[in-house]
């Protein structure tokens, strides 16, 4: 395959464009663009309407909103029969459009300001859009995204209203934005991958393709200026990579990795734990946001359902949710695993995932975050708490507790739990006495501390993100010192090597729920470590399962010993690579080492 008509044209490899975005859902996409064109060029120049002709601009947004309300039912009822959660999502977008104050803010403009409808509709938009874009928590500022998208949808109405929808049919459609529903309508029609030039990750149209498993790269600058309408664009929303007419070496190298997903996703996954070539079972968890992931994991071959991220229920509800509305929610979890184990998360909010009514803080990622937020409020925690022992009387259901960083806050909450298994035991609610409780180990005074928690707990979860961050502290998140956040730091390793030892020594179990786990090149030395069970997101799981029998628990431990001898990342780097040179036929496209 190549990007222009003629395959011997020597430009080929000139002409190739490499741009970067962000990475919103996992996979790899080839296909022609279908690009959509910003409109904004009318919003630039217009004229005041006259008095006599205000009535007819009225009438027009009218008809712009009826087309829109119309659209979104459609794909309410699309996603009814599909998926929970995105049906919540898309209406939530029926809520926003019919907002009455927006619709007065609009009313005002055409009638009193004489404003076109399409400019009325951008400006009223535009003022809730630029006091969510200048809030300071990153939670409310990817709410504007939701926004911009719907004041898009209107302005096409409006100034397109006779645009037929494009044929979409194995096409990545590049956009400035897109709604959830545009995502679940474009996945309808056969879109196989989606770029804009703007969104956030939390954003629901990223959540609707995750959830669909449409690759998705997202915030790519200029990318309707820059991609060429029908040419040839790879779309790898792992890495947040896209590739516009890119030349035959790129373009069969993409295609290989491409066939060896398929093959892999079409081969059929082991559904019982793997062991290594030393007999040491090791069950591959799947990592998941929501209810409606659970059938999907367990299809890749999940053991049992390792993290679930329970704050992306605040995310979809935007407020703390009732007792009821949390049973009902991980009831629906348990429920969809079962017999397999699913572990519950409180609340890990607090520094990028900011809800309504928490503190704003100048440094939040060392301030009121996971537990220590659920312990300044003891009322949220308890109706969590008491949602999740509820809800485990399936004995399927493990609870896992995030930030901790003193033997106080584990011992806070086995009170509170204990109150609460006496209240529920009182009425005669059913719960399982004997829920097995877990800590993050994501800081080094957890890591440090381990000790003291084992005889408390049954579990350790090591997530790799924060532990590399908090030790090398170096955000994550930033540019700036993306060369300091490495994973494979010797820094790093000699943590984890500390509390694999614990949990040996007190026969817990040690998973690992970081990223570090989807890299196959890592897997020998993570299980040499001594981790005992990965959780990751679904689509690694075959990979892993495959990779885990080629391991030897003997030859992994050697490997660790040299590792943990490395002076700098860059050795460890080094000695991973020479071992995993056999790896790059057998595993599916991977991200570089992190």
């Amino acid at each position: 395959m190549s990007a222009d008509s003629d395959p011997g044209d020597s430009r080929a490899a000139v002409l190739e464009l490499r741009l970067q975005g962000s990475a919103a859902s996992r996979g790899i996409a080839i296909g022609p663009a279908v690009v959509l064109a910003p409109l904004h060029r009318r919003l630039l120049q217009w004229q005041v309407v006259a008095p006599s002709d205000r009535s007819a601009e009225v009438e027009r947004y009218q008809k712009a909103r009826d087309l829109l309300l119309a659209s979104i039912r459609e794909s309410l009822t699309a996603t009814s029969f599909l998926l929970r959660d995105t049906h919540a999502i898309i209406e939530a977008y029926e809520l926003i459009a019919t907002d009455p104050a927006l619709d007065e803010a609009i009313y005002t403009r055409i009638q009193r300001d004489g404003m076109p409808a399409e400019v009325a509709v951008s400006t009223a938009y535009d003022a809730h859009i630029h006091a969510l874009a200048t809030a300071t928590d990153s939670f409310l500022r990817d709410r504007r995204y939701d926004l911009e998208n719907l004041r898009q949808k209107f302005l096409e109405l409006l100034l397109i209203p006779e645009q037929q929808v494009e044929h979409v049919q194995g096409a990545i459609v590049v956009a400035p934005s897109l709604l959830a529903t545009d995502v679940v309508n474009y996945h309808t029609n056969g879109a196989i991958g989606i770029v804009t030039e703007v969104g956030g990750i939390t954003s629901h149209a990223c959540i609707v393709a995750r959830t669909l498993g449409i690759p998705a790269v997202i915030g790519v600058r200029n990318a309707t200026m820059i991609i060429p309408h029908g040419r040839t664009v790879i779309v790898d929303g792992s890495r947040g990579t896209v590739i516009a007419q890119p030349n035959e070496q790129t373009a069969a190298h993409y295609c290989s990795l491409q066939r060896e997903q398929v093959s892999l996703q079409r081969h059929p996954v082991p559904s019982a734990p793997v062991a290594t070539a030393d007999g040491i079972t090791i069950p591959v968890y799947a990592s998941v946001d929501s209810p409606d992931e659970v059938p999907p994991a367990l299809s890749h071959g999940a053991d049992g359902i390792g993290l679930v991220r329970t704050e992306m229920l605040l995310v979809r509800l935007q407020h703390f949710p009732t007792e009821q509305e949390q049973y009902q929610w991980y009831t629906m979890l348990a429920e969809r695993a079962y017999p397999k184990p699913v572990t519950l998360r409180v609340f890990d909010v607090g520094s990028d995932k900011f809800i309504h009514g928490m503190p704003h803080e100048a440094n939040p990622a060392l301030g009121l975050r996971g537990i220590r937020f659920l312990l300044r409020r003891q009322d949220l925690y308890r109706t969590q708490l008491r949602a999740i022992l509820r809800a485990s009387e399936h004995r399927n259901v493990r609870l896992l507790l995030p930030m901790i960083t003193s033997v106080e806050e584990l011992t806070a909450t086995f009170d509170l739990l204990a109150t609460i298994k006496s209240e529920l035991a009182n009425t005669n609610e059913p719960f399982d006495e004997h829920l097995p409780l877990g800590v993050m180990i994501e800081t080094p005074a957890a890591a440090l501390l381990a000790e003291h928690f084992a005889g408390q707990v049954q579990f350790f979860s090591i997530g790799t993100n924060d532990l590399t961050q908090y030790t090398l502290a170096a955000d994550r998140t930033s540019d700036l010192v993306a060369h300091i956040f490495d994973q494979l730091n010797p820094a790093v390793l000699r943590l984890v090597d500390h509390v694999a030892r614990i949990a040996q020594r007190h026969g817990i179990e040690l998973e690992l729920c970081g990223d570090l786990a989807t890299f196959l090149s890592a897997t020998e030395l993570l299980i040499g470590l001594g981790i005992r069970a990965f959780s990751v997101a679904p689509s690694y799981i075959s990979a892993l399962k495959r990779r885990i029998p080629t391991v030897d628990s003997g030859q992994a431990r050697a490997l660790v010993e040299q590792a943990l001898q490395c002076r700098d990342s860059a050795s460890v780097h080094a000695l991973l690579l020479d071992r995993s040179t056999t790896l790059t036929s057998t595993s599916p496209p991977e991200p570089p080492l992190p």
